[in-house]
């Protein structure tokens, strides 16, 4: 029997490459896919086949077999004879910055610079619209794209989700409501939404602008349901969770229905038993820095940004992303930075994404699983590299295993 690309879209999950992107759903013209949610995995899509024309949208814009960053022709056209150190990717300009406003500085996770940028571009008449997160309402611990056209609703999804987001499937909206959009998310999604803008026109269109979230890697919704549970708390009466702000570095706030309220510091929840609780296709993304977007933003952890309300890496890869930090500049307060410097503040990442990624992929090959692919990037371990890398799987096998025995998650 002939493979449908529908089969193909669900054998990706079963696989265990799912990216949990939604891009899938995004771009379905029969509405074939939706997404689904579970407190232990998150966001997968599932396929109703009465539905399915065999059209093969799905398949082609998955990112979760891998991605080859040099085969858009945008992007070699955008950022030919720039620079591109390995893991910072490729980039026009560098800052270490935050949002001019104090307030906004203040309740960002990091300095409030996407809000600014954001906020700015809405209110400059740059886009009509962003692609934000927020927590679904009724579910504290499910996060859903919101397409938002007020300042208001964009400084109403503030701050980092450290949960499952199936992003891409607010590009129904895109492609249904003619417009200027900025996209805003993880790595994984930018990728899904380069590899729709490859299919459909109307997407590299409407897509002003990418704005890419550093990331190291994501948490499944049962993390989040591990912290309030040790922090006492029913993850089923949670009505509200803040990871991160205000302040830097900020800290989980989790409210109840109750009116109970659990704070604690950041980096202090996301222990080493929280962060077993990861995607296991997360841990085989190299990107880091988002790579692929036109801006990029993150943390800057540098000592001499301690004790500040939040500082963050920007880097402008595109001539998009270039000439946006120009027009928002009034907006936004920038001190120049260079590569060597900048990688500096994302030493912790760096490791997971290439040395980590590399002990990773080999793991799984030799248990015969399916690895995706990253053209151009050198994915062979060292010595040290495979045997942190089985370690470290052995040990997130071992926690995993605990939180299902004590806490039934």
């Amino acid at each position: 029997m002939t493979e449908t690309p529908m089969e193909s879209v669900e054998r990706v999950v079963a696989a265990g490459l799912c990216m949990q992107c939604g891009t899938c759903a995004g771009v379905c013209s029969h509405d074939a896919v939706a997404m689904t949610w579970t407190l232990a995995r998150g966001w997968l899509p599932r396929v109703d086949a009465t539905r399915c024309a065999g059209c093969g949208a799905c398949r082609e814009v998955c990112p979760g077999s891998g991605l080859d960053f040099g085969r858009d022709a945008w992007w070699r056209a955008a950022n030919e004879g720039a620079p591109a150190p390995d893991y910072l990717g490729p980039w026009r300009g560098l800052w270490f910055g935050w949002a001019s406003d104090e307030e906004t500085r203040y309740r960002g996770a990091s300095g409030g610079l996407a809000t600014a940028i954001l906020s700015g571009a809405l209110a400059d008449g740059l886009i009509d619209a962003a692609v934000v997160v927020r927590a679904a309402p009724g579910n504290a611990l499910a996060m859903e794209p919101l397409v938002a056209r007020s300042e208001a609703e964009i400084a109403g999804c503030r701050g980092s989700k450290y949960d499952m987001v199936a992003l891409n499937v607010a590009l129904r909206e895109v492609l249904a409501r003619p417009g200027r959009y900025a996209v805003v998310g993880l790595p994984c999604h930018i990728h899904g939404l380069r590899l729709a803008q490859r299919r459909d026109g109307r997407l590299r269109e409407r897509v002003a602008l990418t704005l890419g979230i550093f990331c190291g890697w994501s948490g499944e919704p049962r993390g989040t349901a591990l912290a309030a549970r040790r922090l006492g708390l029913d993850p089923a009466e949670l009505t509200a969770v803040r990871y991160r702000g205000p302040g830097w570095p900020g800290g989980l706030r989790l409210e109840t229905r109750g009116g109970l309220v659990r704070e604690q510091p950041y980096p202090d929840y996301d222990d080493a038993t929280v962060l077993a609780l990861t995607p296991p296709r997360c841990r085989l993304c190299p990107d880091g820095t988002a790579e692929l977007a036109d801006l990029s933003v993150g943390d800057a952890w540098l000592e001499r940004f301690e004790g500040t309300p939040g500082v963050s890496d920007l880097i402008a890869r595109t001539p998009a992303g270039e000439a946006m930090v120009e027009r928002l500049a009034g907006r936004l307060t920038l001190l120049p930075a260079g590569p060597c410097e900048m990688l500096q503040t994302q030493r912790e990442t760096h490791r997971l994404k290439r040395g980590g990624w590399r002990g990773r992929l080999w793991l799984e090959r030799r248990r015969g699983r399916p690895v995706p692919a990253y053209p151009g990037l050198e994915d062979r371990p060292s010595g040290r590299e495979m045997v942190a890398g089985a370690a470290a799987a052995a040990g997130e096998a071992a926690r995993r295993a605990f939180v299902a025995a004590r806490w039934g998650l």
